[in-house]
């Protein structure tokens, strides 16, 4: 005599149930095929990781201009300009949404994309102040 599988759910015909054996026969006992669990997917700041990506962009630019010292190259002003503009306009959204997810996902990102534009933005002010300065000769825009 063959063995008889346990008791217990197994699929019905129609694919929606499961009907129980009780490991004797089939009972008409249904229910409902249970879900999946759902899959659980950690939140994302792609503001936090823009304003990042911004902030080293314009780091990078504003130190590559003081490193060099060939003077402030409009092209690279403008650059560096516009990767701080990014860092400083997606950081400060990215650091409200990561202060509402839980956990703070992109929060420490949104932060260093803030700090490093603003501080591209001070270096290459201070930068072409100097280079004025050097450039008038010390001249204050007195006529001689």
């Amino acid at each position: 005599m063959s063995q008889l599988p346990p008791p217990g759910w197994y699929p019905d015909a129609d694919s929606r149930y499961q009907r129980w054996w009780d490991g004797q026969r089939w009972t008409d006992s249904l229910q409902a095929v249970p879900l999946s669990a759902p899959v659980l997917v950690a939140p994302r700041n792609g503001l936090a990781t823009a304003a990042l990506a911004g902030g080293i962009a314009a780091a990078s630019i504003a130190a590559l201009e003081i490193v060099t010292a060939m003077g402030i190259d409009p092209l690279s002003l403008l650059l560096m300009v516009a990767a701080a503009a990014v860092a400083l306009a997606t950081g400060i959204p990215g650091l409200v949404r990561a202060n509402r997810l839980d956990p703070h996902v992109g929060r420490s990102r949104a932060i260093w994309g803030i700090v490093l534009g603003a501080a591209a933005i001070v270096l290459v002010a201070a930068a072409v102040t100097l280079a004025m300065i050097l450039t008038n000769g010390g001249a204050t825009g007195t006529a001689a």
